[in-house]
């Protein structure tokens, strides 16, 4: 599978950019916080935006719980995925969430 990532600071616009990048870069779906998002579709995952802290958000975001991390990998392998977008606000981010879903390397960086 082709892994990009979409890196950007709070409020750059991540989640809005991404809709254009993945038409333009043929990439299937995206995970974004937390969630895992095929066209205008949640396929699965948990939304960190809606969790209670701070800290919740973070470790929803990184996949950190075991039940919610699986439900996306599985997700994955059943939509039989190409391409997918991470978004995050740092390489370390996506990298750790590339890794706690069993993603392939990041293919390739993109700035925002």
């Amino acid at each position: 599978m082709k892994v990009y990532a979409l890196v950007g600071k709070s409020g750059t616009g991540k989640s809005y950019r991404a809709l254009t990048l993945s038409y333009e870069k043929n990439i299937e779906a995206i995970i974004d916080d937390g969630l895992l998002i095929k066209g205008n579709r949640i396929l699965g995952g948990k939304s960190a935006k809606r969790q209670a802290t701070s800290v919740t958000a973070v470790k929803t975001a990184l996949f950190l719980d075991d039940n919610h991390k699986n439900e996306v990998k599985n997700k994955i392998k059943e939509s039989n995925l190409k391409s997918i977008l991470i978004l995050g606000t740092s390489d370390r981010m996506v990298q750790k969430i590339s890794k706690a879903i069993g993603l392939d390397e990041i293919h390739e960086y993109i700035y925002i």
